[in-house]
């Protein structure tokens, strides 16, 4: 029996390990976050994306709701419309007046919802949102239409650990000046938060950040992967050849 190449073995444990770069990718990236490409600016108002992809295999996902911890007083907050989706947001009292508690959006149909094959985004624009801080977590609930719901409500001891169920964080910018009225604005061709803007129309229309890294990390793994079985099926027919 001929021996095996050395170049053999080695891809051979390339294949494996762009195998394990695929697998390992794909649950990392299918938490539910906030897309980075929006940051609010400290004690200002601004929108945040959710990115939610579908993790169960049977069930669609049919809602998601987002509490607000106690010490974040948001005063406002609108959500994006989406087809299919109803939302609702629930105030509380805070101090001398009101503050956004919780988000909740439900897929108006029972057969509706996001199938084991899709993500969604769920948007919505807030504020003001803390000036003393560098990042905000949320608590959220996705439901799945067998009514089993996954919490997303554990914080990261470290920067370096992630738990199982990570709970979405919304980073925040640097301050900025000029907000006017209730501060629903985006930022504009000058960069100053307008507050005149439509934040649905331009949070409609502006470039999903989140999903691109997360769509371009699986794809990139299975190029990998599939260049890398092409290339051993060529040496192994050199082999026997």
């Amino acid at each position: 029996m001929p021996k095996t190449p050395r170049s053999l073995h080695l891809l051979v444990v390339s294949t494996v390990f762009a195998a394990g770069a695929l697998l390992t990718a794909a649950p990392a990236a299918a938490h539910v976050r906030v897309d980075e490409g929006h940051q609010p600016p400290k004690g200002g108002y601004g929108i945040v994306r959710l990115i939610v992809p579908n993790e169960s295999q049977q069930a669609a996902t049919v809602a998601l709701t987002v509490t607000l911890p106690d010490d974040v007083d948001l005063t406002s907050a609108r959500t994006l419309p989406i087809p299919g989706w109803s939302a609702s947001i629930e105030t509380e009292p805070s101090g001398d007046g009101q503050r956004v508690s919780r988000i909740t959006w439900r897929a108006i149909e029972k057969a509706g919802g996001l199938t084991p094959s899709e993500f969604g985004e769920f948007t919505f624009s807030a504020g003001p949102w803390p000036a003393n801080v560098d990042s905000v977590s949320l608590l959220a609930d996705q439901a799945y239409s067998d009514g089993s719901v996954v919490s997303w409500n554990e914080i990261a001891v470290d920067k370096d650990s992630e738990p199982e169920h990570p709970a979405p964080v919304v980073t925040l910018a640097a301050a900025e000046s000029g907000h006017t009225g209730d501060g629903h604005g985006v930022p504009g061709d000058s960069g100053v938060e307008s507050a005149t803007a439509d934040p649905t129309l331009v949070a409609a229309h502006a470039p999903a950040a989140g999903s691109w890294w997360w769509r371009a990390t699986s794809v990139g793994g299975l190029v990998i992967a599939l260049g890398t079985a092409a290339a051993l099926g060529v040496v192994l027919r050199r082999t026997r050849s």
